[in-house]
């Protein structure tokens, strides 16, 4: 089981809840019908005044994400957030969240991931928090050779660094090698929801990412048309290369 960190009024406690027994009905159908092929780990309730909050990890073949559902007393569920990421590693204070709802995320996100590493080999390592690793793997690519870091596990934050930093942006039918390829995270209040993903573009179309199947391993895991496939109609794809600087 899975533990749930409950916030009441400054006041933290633990409890281990069970998927039947602590998770209304409505906020499990709401889930399921936005992931309806994925794998669904219920990893605990948030309480704060009058909400509930409820954090759910899904996993839909190479791609992992997390979905925040909001419940009222007097409103029906509604997915809030989800992307690979609900942090922002490069400005904390981004989040729209409560901030003790935050850190209730994370404290829950840390004892989820902890319990897996007891149960599987070792693997590749990122932040405690995170459920993905495509930023990472990204990273341990193109950091030795550019200088440059995303240091972000979240589609959208990603995008946003691509469109806003020293990149050319280039037609995704044909990318060049080295580049990098992108296609955020959408989703609607009440589903459905598109995990996003991110990569880089190899030769004759290879793409290679963090694969959440081998747990977060980065392998070749797409070529261009399956990845077009996958996700152009649901998320968009977008591909930019980086710019290198001319020596001083």
């Amino acid at each position: 089981m899975n533990t749930c960190l409950l916030v009441t009024v400054g006041l933290l406690f633990f409890q281990e809840p069970g998927w039947t027994q602590d998770l209304p009905q409505t906020v499990r159908r709401l889930i399921e019908q936005a992931n309806p092929n994925a794998k669904i780990e219920y990893c605990g309730a948030i309480s704060m005044k009058a909400l509930e909050y409820y954090l759910f990890a899904v996993t839909h073949e190479q791609v992992a994400g997390v979905v925040l559902v909001r419940n009222g007393r007097e409103n029906p569920p509604t997915i809030i957030d989800a992307d690979t990421s609900l942090f922002s590693h490069r400005d904390p204070n981004v989040s729209s969240l409560p901030e003790p709802v935050t850190a209730a995320i994370g404290k829950l996100l840390e004892r989820r991931n902890a319990k897996r590493q007891m149960r599987s080999p070792p693997g590749p390592t990122w932040h405690s928090q995170e459920v993905s690793s495509i930023g990472d793997g990204i990273d341990r690519i193109i950091s030795p050779i550019s200088g440059f870091k995303l240091d972000s596990e979240s589609t959208r934050e990603i995008m946003h660094i691509l469109r806003t930093t020293n990149t050319l942006s280039v037609e995704p039918a044909n990318p060049p090698p080295g580049s990098i390829i992108i296609s955020p995270t959408r989703f609607s209040p009440s589903g459905p929801v598109f995990f996003g993903h991110a990569g880089i573009v190899g030769l004759q179309g290879s793409i290679y990412s963090a694969d959440a199947r081998y747990g977060g391993a980065w392998v070749q895991n797409f070529t261009l048309a399956s990845w077009l496939k996958r996700f152009s109609v649901s998320n968009g794809t977008y591909v930019f290369l980086l710019r290198t600087r001319r020596p001083s």
